[in-house]
C-alpha cells in the first residue's frame, strides 16, 4: 500500500551499482537508457538506488522489493506507484532524443515495463492485505473454552 509519509534517507554509497531492482522494474531493453547513481538508505533501512535517464535526467529511484520512491527536497522519498515513476522518468525521451534507433521498440518497451509494473503493484498489494487480515486474526482473542 502506498504511504503519503515522507521518508527520511541518507547518502549510503556510491562506489557498487547495483542494476537488479532497474532491471526488474522496466527490463533489459531500457535499463541502458540509465546510469546509476548512488544508493540511499531510507529511515525503515530500505536501500533504494537512484537511477538517472540519459536522456530526460530524471530519477528512478528504487528499492529490491520493487516499490518505487520519488526525492522530496532536504533528503526525503515518496513512494510512488512504479508504473507513474516509469511515466516520470521518461516523460518526453521521444522529443528529447528524436534521433533514437527505433522509437516504436522503446515505446514497445515502455508499454511492456509499464503493465508489468501494474501487475507487479497489484499482486504485492494484494499481500499486504492477506498480511494485515492474517495479523488482525492473530490478534483477536480466540473462542471461550
Amino acid at each position: 500500500m502506498l504511504s503519503n509519509d515522507i521518508i527520511a534517507g541518507t547518502l549510503k554509497q556510491f562506489d557498487e551499482p547495483d542494476w537488479e531492482p532497474l532491471r526488474e522494474l522496466v527490463g533489459m531493453d531500457l535499463a541502458d537508457w540509465f546510469m546509476w547513481m548512488h544508493e540511499v538508505e531510507l529511515a525503515d533501512a530500505t536501500s533504494v538506488h537512484a537511477y538517472k535517464h540519459v536522456t530526460t535526467r530524471r530519477y528512478l529511484h528504487l528499492a529490491h522489493d520493487g516499490r518505487a520512491f520519488t526525492y522530496v527536497p532536504r533528503g526525503g522519498y515518496l513512494e510512488v506507484h512504479p508504473r507513474h515513476a516509469i511515466d516520470l522518468a521518461f516523460e518526453n525521451w521521444d522529443e528529447l532524443a528524436p534521433g533514437s534507433e527505433d522509437p516504436e521498440a522503446v515505446r514497445a518497451a515502455l508499454r511492456r515495463a509499464r503493465s508489468a509494473a501494474a501487475g507487479r503493484a497489484s499482486r504485492r498489494a494484494t499481500r499486504e492485505a492477506l498480511e494485515r487480515e492474517r495479523e488482525r486474526r492473530d490478534s483477536e482473542p480466540g473462542p471461550a473454552a
